[in-house]
């Protein structure tokens, strides 16, 4: 699948640090491997791809890269424990594309410079992935900084 990139997420691509050609990869994958969301009501995904100090998102249509993110913050997993319950004001406009639940809208625990908080995810029920929305992932820019900053 090759995605159209506008010149706008091209250069906010360079403001954060992330190449075309990751974001193409992490995006092959993820079709590949159905290891994505899909919108309910779309042809819009998420694909996600981790690494050791950075989690990117890039979230895209059949034919172009609609938008990017990234965080800092490590996703530990459910704030709580285990998905015990279902209810249906718990669920998000998004689809696991590999088991076809949909995803809830959950509290995670993510960590960053030894500081441990729950904040929103969205939490396939089935296959346990974690995914930030684009505006926790704003929110999460703006402590990691501040955390960077009390530790320089």
């Amino acid at each position: 699948m090759d995605i159209k990139i506008t010149e706008e997420l091209d250069n906010l691509l360079k403001d954060n640090g992330m190449k075309k050609e990751e974001i193409q990869e992490m995006i092959d994958n993820a079709e590949s491997s159905e290891t994505k969301l899909e919108a309910r009501d779309g042809d819009i995904s998420i694909a996600k791809g981790v690494s050791d100090n950075l989690t990117m998102y890039a979230v895209y249509s059949p034919s172009e890269l609609v938008n990017v993110y990234a965080h800092k913050m490590k996703i530990l997993g459910l704030t709580g424990g285990e998905l015990d319950d279902i209810e249906y004001d718990d669920t998000s406009d998004w689809v696991c594309a590999k088991c076809g639940e949909i995803a809830l809208e959950r509290n995670v625990d993510m960590t960053y410079m030894g500081v441990t908080r729950p904040g929103p995810g969205i939490v396939c029920p089935k296959c346990n992935e974690f995914y930030i929305s684009d505006g926790v992932a704003k929110t999460l820019k703006t402590a990691e900084s501040i955390l960077e900053e009390k530790r320089a």
